[in-house]
């Protein structure tokens, strides 16, 4: 293992001790050897008070090798992704691998294929929107059974219409085909007999079509809202249940905080898709591996601290890390058993605390703020998870839009909350110090001197320039960054590779030569304005390449840095052209320095080394260090962890009172929009009876012109058409339009109705054969039969019918048969008249009758109707109303995390100041609450005889660690101890 490799691998093992022994305030910038003698120190401690166990979970070295083989995943999916042109960041990787654990994705990853983002991020009021759209979306697909008459319907359903259609669609004649038409034609009507097979497999089509519109669109309004979804065919009338059922698994992992918020964005991703399907296939990811953090807090520092410090770091070096952790797991476990106990044993915490004194760290101050912001954020986390709890909502929900938008603010705000408190950022590792400067200024010089390295190789000489690339060099704790020269005459790349390191860096060594040019001086002022710590170091040029010049210099330094005051007030009008203060400005001769490192005279180079000042730039390094960039790191990572807090908070706090009033007004709105609507209801139902009166005055009047034509072979005919006439169905379905248009109006949908049985407006009417009353008909029986009677009484006297007798004899023969004949004629057109009039009073009662139970049957129905539509809106309206109530507690628990949030950035805020103060020299135990206002970066709060103090210390001292003022305010304080000025 070369030389990097091996520091990158201290690197590793430092982390891991410094997460082990956080709570003591540890960072892992002391380096592996020190945290490794604390390590043992608190073994041999827990030991003493009898914590030798090893935590209640067990083992550490499964989080260890967990996270280990996480950071591996992560890398080989970086790996693939590059292959295929698509760059992945370390957070995108570990997206990546919580996608791939999820069960399920391997099955519906082909079905999400095309699906976008926004379809992923599709909430309720996407559902709102979609029910409101997809009936008439579907109204042609349910209009689809007009193509056909209707008896086809009522039974082509009974076969089998995907497999006819295939058979149908076979070339030629076929057996299948053949089978398949006769089986359709069995179940259709004469009129299909005609056509060609393809023509009924484009018949069979629409039946396909209209089967599946009309199964969705029943799901959706009556079983499963919840479709909603997903209904979005990829071809006209063409439903796809596997992406349906993947964009319900989908959305159901988002919802239910399977996954974080925007994980699932990386669906959306081709080249992102194409690096799972492979790494699926390849089994990158096991599919039981579990990354949840355990119940010890120890294992859980272990779980989500060296994910954040490793993600990017080389196999090998994980690797060896996980050997060595293997083979020093007992004793890690111990330290983490004493850890976890401290807490809770007074004495245990009072012994550990006091080993801490004995950490060599060159910098001189420990990071004690990592720990704290983890507990911050811990204590947070859980109360997230234990207020944001999933909700059921009723089928209604979605049918209120106002409430639909509430409800999303809120699973919106819900998750971006479960995103911001998800693990602290790592801020650890090794101190930076880049080295910069003007080309051929002398910058490796000055690194090999700070590095004890007298190896001459990489010094420039004469117009040469050695340095075209940022190399790294260790001593102690500080990695020291050298970097090519600005002011390049050839090009640009050396001062942008010069830019990035410094901009990485934790402190920036400046080294002036001789003059300051634009470039430079561009250069130097973006520096002084990032508040960065800087140290200025004019470099001396003198030679002293021989043993003679170099006991010169050591004898006469002064020689050398007498033009160092006209460099300093160069230095300094740049600074204050840029209106910063002037940066820490030393004089060295890095040449001296190095070339004391090589001399053969001992007290010779001890005493150059002196003359060079380069001990003295050493102590004002770490100075620097400890008073600026320890305390910058602290700000960073206190930004690191606050700034998604912040950004949730302020969410909440625009979002919340909208909400609030959104609520309110649903919750007094709806009792109003309820009674509005029955009321509308029962006057719809009101009219519609009113009509229906009014159409059976009518009827009535027609009824004697309709009893007219009956009682002959039509007459079923007649009254069917009679009845037909009166179109009753059409008030019904008017008063059922009216419903729904009201209930629309309102933001409600009336499902399919259950009605009873609905009378036969066709029935036939029982009526018997009508008699013929004619009067021709009566004339002419009448007439025979006098005809008759006359010529048999002339028969009965004995005249002879062929003699014509006189006719005073035929009058005196005739006259009585002639007056019983008149009767019986007069008595037959009584009886037929008779018989009318009672077919016709028989008949028309009949008909009344009929038409009365055809009228009531039909109001009737519009009770059911108008009775069915109160029952359901009542029931939405209650339902809704127990939606609103249980949004009102998601909105309470949202409110009072919100509280919890901003308790969290407090306590953040106080740990940075007590930080800084401490720093500075003050007393942390001073300060009692601290928090951002608009306008001040940071308002301190402390005692009234403390403000002095805290004033000098963070005013005077380190105030330029924040880009913004600090404020420090007097605290007025009650009786039981709370600050009480700015609550």
């Amino acid at each position: 293992m070369n030389d990097t490799a091996l520091n990158d691998t201290e690197s590793l093992r430092a982390e891991v001790l410094a997460l082990l022994l956080e709570p003591l305030g540890v960072d892992a910038t002391a380096g592996s050897a020190p945290l490794q003698r604390l390590a043992k120190g608190v073994e041999a401690v827990a030991q003493a008070y009898g914590c030798a166990g090893l935590p209640p979970s067990g083992s550490t070295l499964r989080w260890v090798s967990e996270a280990v083989a996480s950071c591996v995943e992560g890398g080989e999916l970086v790996r693939l992704a590059t292959a295929r042109g698509r760059t992945l960041t370390p957070s995108e990787a570990r997206a990546l691998r919580e996608l791939m654990r999820l069960e399920g994705l391997r099955s519906h990853l082909q079905a999400l294929e095309g699906v976008t983002t926004e379809a992923l991020r599709a909430d309720l009021a996407a559902v709102a929107l979609a029910e409101r759209t997809l009936p008439g979306v579907l109204e042609q697909c349910r209009r689809a059974d007009q193509g056909w008459p209707k008896e086809i319907w009522r039974s082509i359903f009974e076969i089998d219409v995907d497999r006819a259609v295939t058979d149908l669609s076979r070339r030629g004649r076929s057996r299948q085909a053949s089978g398949a038409r006769e089986l359709v034609l069995k179940h259709s009507v004469s009129a299909a007999r005609d056509l060609r097979n393809q023509d009924l497999v484009t018949r069979l089509g629409k039946v396909q079509d209209f089967i599946a519109a009309n199964e969705s669109y029943e799901a959706v309004l009556s079983v499963q809202p919840e479709w909603w979804r997903w209904l979005g065919p990829n071809v006209p009338f063409k439903f796809r249940a596997d992406r349906r059922d993947a964009l319900l698994w989908a959305i159901g992992a988002r919802d239910t905080g399977v996954v974080s918020g925007g994980t699932l964005e990386m669906l959306a991703d081709d080249r992102a898709r194409a690096v799972i399907e492979h790494g699926l296939s390849t089994a990158l990811v096991s599919p039981t591996a579990s990354l949840d953090a355990p119940a010890t807090s120890s294992a859980a520092r272990l779980a989500t601290g060296l994910l954040a410090v490793a993600s990017q770091t080389d196999i090998d070096k994980l690797r060896a890390l996980e050997s060595w952790y293997t083979e020093n797991v007992e004793s890690f476990d111990r330290v983490a058993a004493a850890m976890d106990a401290r807490r809770t044993e007074p004495g245990l915490g009072e012994a550990l605390e006091s080993l801490i004194g004995e950490l060599a760290l060159p910098p001189g101050a420990v990071d004690v703020s990592r720990s704290a912001y983890r507990n911050v954020q811990s204590i947070l986390r859980a109360k997230a998870e234990a207020g944001l709890q999933r909700t059921s909502y009723s089928p209604y929900a979605i049918e209120s839009e106002d409430l639909v938008r509430s409800i999303s603010r809120i699973c919106s705000l819900e998750r971006e909350l479960h995103d911001a408190v998800r693990t602290v950022p790592a801020v650890g590792g090794r101190l930076l110090v880049a080295i910069a400067g003007r080309t051929k200024s002398g910058k490796t010089t000055l690194r090999k001197a700070l590095t004890r390295d007298a190896d001459r190789t990489g010094i420039g000489r004469g117009a040469h320039r050695t340095t075209r690339k940022t190399s790294a060099f260790d001593v102690g704790s500080v990695t020291y960054l050298d970097t090519p020269g600005v002011a390049a005459k050839d090009d640009d790349f050396d001062a942008q590779h010069a830019r990035d390191a410094c901009d990485s860096a934790d402190a920036v060594i400046w080294n002036y030569a001789d003059t300051l040019r634009d470039e430079e001086s561009a250069e130097l002022q973006r520096l002084l304005l990032s508040g960065k710590p800087l140290l200025a170091v004019v470099n001396v040029k003198g030679l002293v390449n021989t043993p003679v010049r170099l006991e010169l210099f050591a004898n006469h330094p002064n020689r050398e840095f007498k033009s160092t005051p006209e460099h300093a007030v160069r230095i300094e009008q740049v600074a204050r052209t840029v209106r910063v203060a002037p940066p820490v400005i030393l004089a060295v001769h890095s040449g001296a320095a190095h070339e004391a490192l090589s001399t053969e005279d001992r007290e010779l180079g001890d005493k150059a080394l002196r003359a060079s000042r380069l001990p003295e730039l050493e102590r004002s390094l770490q100075q620097l260090l400890a008073e600026r960039a320890i305390p910058l790191r602290a700000v960073r990572l206190a930004e690191g962890v606050r700034a998604p807090l912040a950004a949730i908070h302020d969410r909440l706090t625009v979002e919340l009172p909208r909400i609030d009033l959104a609520l309110g007004e649903l919750e007094r709105s709806a009792p109003d929009e309820r009674d509005a609507l029955l009321e509308a209801f029962q006057t719809a139902g009101r009219n519609t009876h009113d009509r229906l009166e009014a159409e059976r005055h009518r009827a009535k009047e027609r009824l004697p012109n309709v009893v007219r034509e009956l009682g002959g072979a039509d007459h079923a005919q007649r009254w069917s058409d009679f009845v037909t006439g009166l179109d009753l169905e059409a008030l019904v379905s008017s008063l059922e339009s009216d419903l729904d248009q009201e209930a629309r109006k309102r933001g409600k949908v009336l499902r399919t109705r259950a009605r009873g049985p609905e009378p036969q407006d066709d029935e036939q009417l029982e009526v018997r054969p009508r008699p013929d009353v004619k009067p021709s008909s009566v004339s002419t029986a009448a007439a025979k039969g006098a005809v008759t009677a006359l010529l048999g009484s002339v028969a009965a006297k004995g005249i002879p019918k062929k003699l014509a007798p006189p006719p005073v004899v035929v009058a005196d023969y005739v006259l009585t048969p002639l007056t019983g004949a008149a009767k019986a004629v007069s008595g037959e057109v009584d009886r037929l008249r008779q018989a009318r009039d009672e077919w016709t009073g028989e008949t028309t009662a009949a008909a009344e009758a009929r038409l009365d139970e055809l009228f009531d049957g039909r109001e009737a129905q519009v009770a059911r109707v108008v009775d069915d539509a109160t029952a359901q809106v009542n029931a939405q309206f209650e339902a809704q109303s127990a939606d609103i109530g249980r949004t009102r507690e998601r909105f309470e628990q949202l409110r009072r995390l919100r509280s919890a949030v901003r308790s969290a950035l407090d306590a953040i805020d106080l740990v940075l100041v007590r930080r800084l103060l401490a720093l500075a020299g003050g007393d942390p135990a001073t300060v009692r609450s601290a928090r951002r206002t608009p306008g001040v970066e940071l308002r301190v709060w402390t005692d009234a005889s403390s403000v002095a103090d805290v004033r000098a210390c963070l005013q005077e001292r380190i105030v330029d660690v924040l880009t913004e003022r600090i404020e420090i305010c007097s605290d007025s304080v009650s009786g039981d101890g709370d600050r009480t000025a700015h609550d």
